[in-house]
């Protein structure tokens, strides 16, 4: 027994000495990916500074010693230092590191705090490729001489701790942004360990390097010793993403807002790279050098050279707590022999929930301060919201009362955690398994809500995230951006983040705020106020006759709810794309069902279109002759002896204006066709599907709105504007958008979706029919009248215009007389005009002859449909 008890000393002795090898050696075998410490659970917690803030505070109340301004001495050596201000995005970082290999340069990137622990892998690249990193302030602010020595502080040792966490290594230079560095900065700036304070000599003016005799004259400039430095622009101002654009009136095609199922494309300022490339040859064509800063001799007097015995003692501390981390963590893997394997489940960060819902949810972070979360509360419980507030370990921890505060107001609790870029499932399962607890243990709570604040979310989070059978929650849009943390107006954060085409949220939507991220305590609430009633409660229809203050059954409303209580309403949710084999099987083909023999060509066409009257072989017909076009209906009247009229709406919009439609549609018990423009779609799928679920027919619209035919402007001919293949592939793609939002929705037996065309312009060719019927698009319909209602001034324009269109000249209803509306947002007063049409029309008594029905296209136009007898079809000017 003594003899095994030996072996297992012996064993654990070696462990540990390999360990101990392995902790000292392994910056030699290993590339990190960060920094030192395990587990990385929040902002506060990874980069925490509250020791080293009492320290520096205290060395500053008897240490007066001060950072030296860098001067560089003169030598006749022609060298110059390069230095980049700020972060800016990885795509860009990465081609300015690539050039700086190509041409062999030195150069030295000043960045901010913020921006590096929100994307610490540039700081990675930077580190990995050999460049020197240092310290930008935590913000990059300007005017920092304005600050308190607290406030300078803190700026200046988090951002040495973030630095120092994710690179290994701890910045020495300091560069503030337009700021001058008066005796307390300087002061400061050493405490922090922070040796020298840069100014540049130069700035480096993109524009100005157009060419390369920009660069040169740029070049002959400078002096030796100078310091070059470029100010890297934040993503959000290298772009700015719109919704594509479609072409050609009447459609108005508008973003509602940014969804996250189309993956964002690669961001790059070229412009800044091309500059810095042409920097470098000028430079090498004048014979000039690139240096690091400390590689220049500066001007410098009574510099420090030995370390205090406090900062021996400090960092002896530091290296010895992380050979004891080392261990734990070495003997852990020995033991635990876990592995995450390929095609394992993965949960995906939610972004926006795929709901019917007429509901989206504000979220709420970093609730340390009592005083600022007291406000938002307060804000929120008047403004009848319920909420979802992501917590952290330490927040749980240090300030118990205030997550007791948010649970007693009613809001819903979910879990804050923030894993190491590197950490392994395991240590990512230990970390939300211990939060969990803690959040049971401490208020009796459970969630499956998780948020990871910032930072890209691993492989491996995701994994951990899907065993422990919980959903990773994200956010729609990005509200919170570092340029307008100093702002004092929620209006003009507002005005910047939200942009003309999104004029409203969306349902499912999920929003994200910080509640400590303003320098100002009540920008938070006054944003979640302001983006209420600017974003959401203007989706609603409310008018003075109806609105859901008066009227208990307008139901137009969108809800603010938490993300658990929209979550658990299940019948609302649905899977995207939708299962093709929920599809009914005439719908599952996005190609040639529908057989056409080339000499029944024209009769097929004869019997599938609804035309108008001012659809000509000289207006916007082609390939067909005059004779051919005799054969065609131009009434735009469905063939029917009811007094029926078809509601029909062109385009797509946002909640703000489909969703009015959907109410007054709705309160009037009518259905309606839905020609959907499909080229934005997918930002807002909810809204589609809400169409589909309330029983309205779902028609192609095409995807980016080419017209079949237009008016060459030089020729005065009509010329097509694609080829049949161009044709085929728009065409097809607008029909596979639609089935994989609508396609397993089937209402009273029938499926909502058609296929069903109106073109765009109404134009119409012999080729886009050709490419129409080998897509399996069974009717091409126009309309007997164009509302004309983007045009509308006034809901009285479009009651008249109604009338002009549904009556005869002898006050007889039209019969079968299908109207042109759109959804788009500049239709301002469509909803309210058939909202009083319709009402004026359900007051008439039933054998009033000015009565209608309003009818569903899909209920007319089937196989046994005849078309109108065009010999008998008497023209009209609607």
């Amino acid at each position: 027994m003594q003899e095994k008890n030996k072996k297992w000393v012996i064993a654990i002795f070696i462990v540990c000495v390999i360990a101990l090898i392995g902790f000292f050696t392994k910056d030699f075998f290993t590339t990190k990916t960060a920094g030192d410490s395990n587990n990385i659970n929040d902002l506060q917690s990874a980069y925490s500074i509250e020791i080293e803030q009492k320290q520096i505070l205290e060395k500053l109340k008897t240490n007066v010693s001060k950072a030296e301004i860098f001067t560089t001495q003169d030598n006749k050596e022609r060298q110059v230092i390069i230095t980049f201000d700020g972060l800016t995005d990885s795509t860009t970082i990465q081609r300015i590191l690539d050039i700086l290999k190509k041409h062999e340069a030195k150069a030295t990137f000043f960045v901010d705090g913020m921006q590096s622990a929100e994307n610490p892998s540039i700081l990675v690249n930077i580190k990995n490729s050999g460049q020197k990193i240092e310290n930008y302030t935590l913000f990059g602010r300007r005017a920092m001489e304005k600050l308190t020595q607290e406030e300078l502080v803190k700026d200046f040792a988090k951002t040495q701790k973030i630095i120092s966490v994710n690179t290994d290594k701890t910045a020495t230079f300091l560069k503030c942004n337009d700021t001058i560095y008066t005796d307390e900065i300087l002061k400061v700036a050493k405490a922090c360990g922070l040796n020298s304070a840069v100014k540049s000599d130069v700035y480096l003016n993109v524009k100005q390097l157009n060419s390369p005799s920009g660069a040169d004259n740029f070049v002959k400039t400078i002096k030796p010793g100078s310091v070059i430095s470029l100010k890297l622009k934040l993503t959000e101002e290298i772009v700015k993403k719109e919704p594509v654009k479609t072409e050609a009136m009447p459609a108005i095609d508008k973003q509602p807002g940014l969804k996250q199922i189309i993956k964002e494309d690669v961001v790059l300022d070229k412009a800044t790279s091309d500059a810095v490339e042409k920097l470098l040859i000028a430079l090498k064509k004048a014979n000039y050098k690139t240096a690091y800063l400390s590689e220049i001799p500066q001007k410098v007097a009574n510099r420090q050279v030995k370390a205090t015995n406090i900062e021996r003692n400090f960092l002896f501390k530091e290296q010895l707590d992380r050979v004891i981390v080392f261990l734990q963590n070495t003997i852990t893997s020995l033991i635990n022999t876990k592995k995450a394997y390929a095609g394992e489940l993965k949960q995906e960060e939610l972004k926006n929930i795929l709901t019917v819902e007429p509901a989206l949810a504000f979220t709420f972070g970093e609730i340390s301060d009592a005083s600022s979360l007291e406000i938002v509360l307060n804000k929120l419980q008047t403004l009848d919201i319920k909420a979802t507030f992501f917590v952290t370990e330490v927040e749980m921890l240090r300030q118990p009362e205030n997550v007791k505060r948010i649970i007693r107001a009613g809001h819903e609790i979910g879990l804050a955690i923030r894993p190491k870029d590197d950490a392994s499932v395991e240590q990512v399962q230990e970390i939300i398994i211990r939060t969990k607890k803690m959040l049971k243990d401490k208020f009796a709570l459970e969630t499956n809500l998780i948020k990871q604040p910032w930072g890209k979310i691993s492989e491996n989070t995701k994994i951990a995230i899907a065993r422990l059978n919980c959903r990773i929650i994200g956010q729609s849009l990005n509200l919170m951006q570092i340029k307008h943390q100093n702002y004092k107006r929620a209006d003009d954060i507002i005005a910047e983040v939200f942009k003309p085409s999104m004029l409203a949220l969306a349902k499912g939507d999920i929003l994200y705020f910080r509640i400590n991220f303003y320098n100002e305590k009540n920008i938070i609430p006054d944003l979640v106020e302001k983006i209420k009633i600017l974003k959401v409660d203007n989706i609603a229809y409310n008018y003075s006759f109806d609105n859901p203050k008066i009227n208990k059954f307008n139901n137009s409303s969108y809800k603010l709810k938490t993300v658990g209580s929209i979550l658990a309403n299940k019948q609302a949710q649905y899977s995207f794309p939708v299962e093709i084999t929920k599809v009914p099987e005439n719908l599952r083909s996005d190609s040639n069902n529908l057989v056409i023999e080339k000499e029944d060509f024209l009769a097929e066409v004869s019997k599938r279109y609804i035309g108008n009257r001012d659809i000509t072989p000289d207006d916007r017909m082609l390939g067909f002759s005059k004779m051919d076009a005799r054969r065609f209906d131009t009434t735009g009247y469905v063939n029917t002896q009811e007094n029926v009229i078809f509601l029909t709406f062109d385009d797509w919009g946002t909640d703000a204006s489909i969703n009015k439609l959907l109410y007054v549609l709705r309160k009037h018990k009518v259905k309606a066709t839905f020609f959907v423009l499909t080229n934005n779609v997918l930002f807002n799928p909810n809204l589609l599907r809400s169409i589909a679920i309330e029983g309205h027919d779902i028609a192609s619209h095409s995807d980016k709105h080419k017209a079949m035919v237009v008016r060459d402007p030089l020729t005065k001919k009509q010329v097509r504007t694609s080829t049949k293949e161009e044709y085929l592939k728009d065409y097809t793609d607008a029909y596979i958008k639609l089935r994989s939002l609508t396609g397993d929705i089937v209402i009273d037996g029938k499926p909502v979706l058609t296929r069903f065309f109106r073109p765009p312009t109404l134009a119409i060719s012999r080729i886009g029919f050709e490419a129409l019927f080998e897509t399996s698009y069974t009717n091409v319909i126009c309309g007997s009248g164009n509302m004309y209602d983007y045009k509308a001034e006034n809901a009285g324009q479009l009651v008249n215009r109604f009338k002009e269109v549904i009556y005869t000249p002898e006050g007889n209803i039209q019969k079968g007389a299908v109207l042109i509306f759109h959804m788009s947002d500049v239709c301002a007063y469509t909803a309210a005009a058939l909202d009083i049409l319709l009402t004026a029309n359900e007051g008439k008594a039933a054998n009033d002859r000015t009565k209608f029905k309003v009818g569903k296209l899909s209920d007319y136009l089937n196989d046994n449909y005849v078309p109108v007898d065009i010999k008998k079809s008497i023209p009209v000017n609607r």
